[in-house]
């Protein structure tokens, strides 16, 4: 097992990690820019050093930094949580070369799944179907014209090395390309230092669902799926295990495919497979290669610590679960991103409660500013039910018993949202939210 970690992140998801890491008695190092000098994940952490700026260019996306932290303490590993450098192949393989272990997939696998493109063609490979498509690096305009007419609008822009919503763009005809384009490029280039992008054919009526798994590079376990159909802004906002949606024969189905798409990869760590689903069909969307935001929620039904489990694996310690875990989900668990909306004109939070037996993953407590440099998240909200009905009518309790003055959130917004009918009754698509959210 590892002697100490460093975690190459902020926030509530290296509360997570070191949380993960205190039952392994594991050390930790926290790394902060000088934004987040009084956070309290660094509080938390066994040694803490300020690697630079408040900008994530300067700390957190700096490479360098975080080595140089990393070898200074003496830790022999490092966690990338999620978000900035968690899927940067190129950090991944530095960290080898260092000698420190990389807690994540291979640097190979980082690579395929990456680049949406070419993980899309390599899904074609196995055999997984996948929406029309294409790439746009190298292309000129008229070139890109073509590809776009080709496959059809409306059509979606994403950045091919991006994640979390950014870089994303909705399109319904060519003028609105042109217009986009450069905006789309420039974010992914800030958020990912790459702005490659990618088109793709845009459904109109879907769920995003996807399949959380854990690699050991001689068995992949399937540990569940989750509906992260309600998205706003391409930011997901209610995520829940299982997806109450499919029949058992579909839910085999979507785990044959995920089998069906990392065969012969050898595939190690924490993924996350993502999919669009329409009229009973599966569509290949992208492969996350690290832990997920709503992560928890896949804990929650399996009674598993993927977190913990994920360190394990990385340091060669054997890890096993039943066989059919994912198809027999002890509960129905469901998640609430409580997140700062815009304008933030206050950032000390005056009053900040939550309600007993329901975990809340956060780093803010009553008293402290929000950060809100690098996202708006305060706290995922979690609860349980015995089954779908359960579940959000314990929802509905805990989100109503939530006190948080000072910003202003969303808040008042999941409350509405977890009271609408088509909510209650399961009935709704990834363009619901943005619906909801122009008729409140």
């Amino acid at each position: 097992m590892f002697r100490k970690l460093l975690i190459a992140n902020r926030g509530e998801i290296a509360v997570r990690i070191i949380k993960a890491c205190q039952q392994l008695n594991i050390q930790t190092v926290a790394v902060c820019s000088t934004a987040d000098r009084h956070a309290g994940y660094t509080q938390l952490a066994d040694e803490v050093v300020c690697i630079g700026p408040a900008a994530a260019s300067g700390s957190y996306l700096n490479a360098e930094a975080i080595l140089m932290a990393a070898i200074n303490t003496h830790a022999d590993a490092i966690h990338p949580g999620y978000g900035f450098l968690a899927e940067n192949a190129d950090f991944a393989a530095m960290c080898a070369e260092c000698g420190i272990a990389w807690i994540g997939p291979q640097t190979e696998q980082i690579k395929l799944m990456g680049d949406k493109a070419r993980a899309k063609d390599f899904a074609r490979q196995q055999a997984v179907p996948v929406l029309a498509g294409q790439s746009l690096q190298g292309l000129a305009w008229p070139d890109i014209k073509h590809a776009a007419a080709k496959i059809g609008f409306p059509l979606v822009l994403k950045a091919s090395y991006g994640g979390g919503g950014k870089g994303i763009r909705v399109l319904t005809d060519v003028h609105e390309l042109h217009q986009q384009l450069r905006a789309a490029r420039q974010e992914a280039a800030a958020s990912f230092l790459n702005d490659a992008m990618y088109l793709e054919q845009f459904l109109t009526t879907a769920r995003h669902i996807e399949v959380q798994v854990l690699g050991t590079g001689t068995k992949l376990f399937i540990l569940g799926d989750r509906d992260c159909s309600l998205q706003l802004h391409k930011q997901k906002v209610l995520e829940e295990s299982p997806a109450s949606i499919l029949t058992e024969t579909q839910r085999r189905t979507l785990y044959d495919l995920s089998r069906q798409l990392l065969a012969g990869t050898h595939y190690q760590s924490l993924g996350t497979i993502e999919y669009l689903f329409a009229d009973g069909q599966f569509y290949f969307m992208e492969m996350n290669t690290r832990l997920q935001v709503e992560h928890g929620v896949t804990e929650l039904t399996t009674g598993i610590d993927i977190v913990a489990e994920q360190i394990k694996q990385a340091a060669g310690v054997t890890v096993d679960f039943p066989e059919h875990v994912g198809l027999q989900p002890k509960c129905t668990a469901i998640e609430a991103r409580l997140t700062a909306t815009l304008p933030v004109k206050q950032t000390r939070i005056e009053t900040l409660s939550w309600p007993a037996d329901v975990r809340v993953d956060t780093d803010y407590h009553q008293g402290d500013r929000l950060v809100t440099m690098y996202d708006g998240l305060i706290a995922k909200l979690m609860v349980t039910g015995a089954n779908r009905q359960q579940a959000v009518r314990n929802l509905q309790w805990a989100l109503a018993q939530v006190t948080l003055t000072g910003p202003t959130t969303n808040l008042t917004f999941l409350q509405q949202t977890v009271a609408r009918p088509a909510y209650i009754h399961d009935q709704y698509t990834i363009h619901s939210l943005a619906r909801w959210e122009a008729s409140k």
